[in-house]
């Protein structure tokens, strides 16, 4: 495929940021994509370039670009990664050669007369039993940490999920919606209209005393109207983790985790993590601890294998990070985005690595979202075993999952 044009232009995310959309086309037909943007980001993940200088890096690529025959995603990919030369994109910048890279998956799968979830199915070559299935959805309900909006707000944890028992999509997604009217009810009743806020994600932000107090909202709901839901958590400890190094009695120790007004080692954030697990049957834990706290990861990973530990910060969607983390055991699961890579291509490979390794992976939004659908058509076409994207509200978030919805309709 020869690409005759290329744009790129700033648009602004959900969060009312500048980010990054391009345009390209090929044979008289056109496709858009555009980069989501993440306020918790791991230490690991590809570099983003501010916006404006990523408009002055493309106008310096463009030509290399245009006109040249690309017989393959990854052939296109591995060219970006050419203009790149840089280890992290510390070049050309994650985020441009994000929307270059979905862009081009986009055009090609129109030339190839494919959905762009089939187009995906067919490159990845996943031999993965769930892939003609849909992702069950782990709604983020409740928004604390770095994505709380109230300023009352005490919650550390940065997600509060909700995740359907069904397979069916279509119930799912409508158990979440009723599911998240309930709960704005419940909340307004118990802390008042004006104090119920939405968070980054489209979740509830209120002035929470705890984590705990969060959960238990929760589990009452779900309990009270016999829904045949799980509960989800990410909890983004690195987030509250701190560095001891000369901090009064903690001076000498690698560091400790802050909850509320209380410190706790690593091992005693384990035990806390346990007793939640088992008080409210939690079905999964997302970054439980410090982004390179592999050793820790693995000892929760063997202390309740049942449950879902998902790393995301301590692995970035990064083949490497993912490598040692399988070596090590540090999970059993890994959240996939691409922007934390920075191509189709790469996000594939690791996704593959996973699979090969009998990980879960969960494809996921970020924070700063726009109305692209790219990630649905990604964890349909890998055979995803969930989706983060959000509450069940936002027009950016819906955007996803009425678009899981149509794939569905459409079938294989």
């Amino acid at each position: 495929m020869k690409i005759s044009d290329a744009n790129l232009k700033i648009i602004k995310d959900s969060r009312g940021k500048d980010t990054l959309e391009a345009e390209l086309k090929a044979d008289n037909l056109s496709a858009v994509a555009s980069a989501p943007s993440g306020k918790s980001r791991g230490a690991h993940e590809a570099f983003v370039l501010e916006p404006q200088l990523a408009v002055k890096k493309f106008n310096e690529t463009k030509l290399g670009i245009l006109n040249r025959e690309f017989n393959s995603q990854q052939e296109f990919d591995d060219f970006l990664n050419y203009l790149d030369g840089s280890k992290n994109k510390g070049n050309l910048g994650g985020n441009l050669t994000l929307v270059l890279s979905l862009a081009f998956a986009r055009l090609k799968a129109k030339t190839e007369n494919k959905e762009l979830f089939q187009y995906i199915r067919q490159i990845s070559q996943l031999s993965n039993s769930q892939v003609s299935q849909l992702p069950r959805p782990f709604f983020n309900v409740i928004n604390g940490g770095a994505h709380a909006t109230n300023p009352q707000s005490k919650l550390d944890f940065q997600e509060f999920q909700i995740i359907p028992k069904t397979q069916d999509f279509g119930i799912a997604l409508g158990l979440g919606q009723e599911f998240y009217r309930k709960l704005n009810e419940t909340l307004e009743e118990k802390f008042g209209k004006e104090n119920v806020m939405l968070g980054d994600e489209a979740g509830f932000s209120c002035p929470f005393e705890s984590n705990e107090q969060a959960i238990e909202i929760l589990a009452d709901l779900i309990v009270k109207s016999n829904y045949p839901l799980k509960i989800g958590l990410d909890v983004a400890a690195t987030q509250f983790f701190h560095n001891a190094d000369l901090r009064g009695s903690n001076a000498g120790k690698r560091g400790y985790y802050l909850i509320g007004e209380k410190e706790y080692s690593a091992e005693e954030l384990k035990d806390f993590y346990i007793k939640l697990i088992e008080a409210y049957n939690i079905f999964s834990i997302e970054d439980p601890f410090f982004e390179e706290s592999f050793d820790d990861f693995t000892k929760l990973t063997q202390s309740k294998p049942e449950t879902l530990i998902i790393a995301d910060d301590l692995t970035t969607t990064n083949p490497e990070r993912l490598k040692r983390a399988i070596e090590k055991k540090s999970g059993n699961a890994i959240l996939i985005k691409p922007n934390q890579i920075g191509t189709l291509t790469e996000t594939i490979n690791v996704i593959k690595l996973a699979s090969e390794n009998g990980w879960q992976f969960v494809v996921s939004h970020r924070s700063g979202e726009t109305m692209d659908d790219f990630i649905a058509n990604l964890a349909a076409g890998t055979g995803a075993f969930g989706i983060k994207a959000g509450a069940p509200s936002a027009p950016e978030r819906m955007a996803k999952y009425n678009r899981l919805l149509r794939i569905g309709e459409l079938g294989s």
